[in-house]
């Protein structure tokens, strides 16, 4: 799922819904090579997802 099919998505049901929610990763993934590319590596990329993680077990 890319980042445009986020901004056509509808949140009218879950499916929906869900969907959007799986677009995020990928948009702010492809983002992020765009804006740091020398700065956002894949290692780097872990390990601001590992502390999401961690961070949301938290909660």
């Amino acid at each position: 799922m890319t980042f445009s099919d986020f901004d056509k998505a509808t949140a009218a049901t879950p499916t929906a819904f869900l969907d959007r929610l799986a677009a995020v990763p990928g948009a702010v993934d492809e983002a992020m090579r765009k804006a740091l590319p020398d700065v956002y590596t894949p290692e780097k990329a872990k390990e601001l997802a590992d502390d999401i993680f961690l961070r949301l077990r938290q909660l």
